[in-house]
């Protein structure tokens, strides 16, 4: 399994298809927050390399969340779907290939995602 190890579950920020942070603040009250996880290998795929998610988006994975607890790494979820695995194997042994600007996009979109959010 190509999961990295990460703790137990709590309370994230969910993001939507654009990737960016849903905001569900209706008229003053606060944003809401779903519960994921952060053990299920099963139906998730959690990585802190930023280049392999941004090579996953790009391969039209979903990214659901992310997870800044601990200071300095951010820990990224996405759902996991047919193929993530063969994927991430030909990310590692350098048998991938995408688009330059859609990669470079999807970085950008991730490192906005992080330093935007609380």
């Amino acid at each position: 399994m190509f999961c990295e190890k990460v703790p137990q579950g709590r309370l994230i920020k969910l993001t939507n298809k654009n990737y960016m942070t849903r905001k569900t603040q209706k008229s003053g009250q606060p944003e809401e927050y779903t519960y994921l996880p952060l053990d299920d290998t099963q139906n998730y795929f959690y990585s802190h390399d930023i280049g392999l998610v941004a090579y996953l988006l790009c391969q039209n994975f979903e990214l659901v969340g992310l997870d800044k607890a601990v200071r300095n790494k951010v820990l990224f979820i996405l759902k996991r779907g047919d193929g993530i695995d063969t994927e991430v194997k030909k990310y590692w042994d350098f048998k991938s290939s995408v688009d330059a600007q859609s990669y470079f996009n999807q970085i950008k979109r991730l490192k906005n995602q992080i330093f935007s959010s609380e």
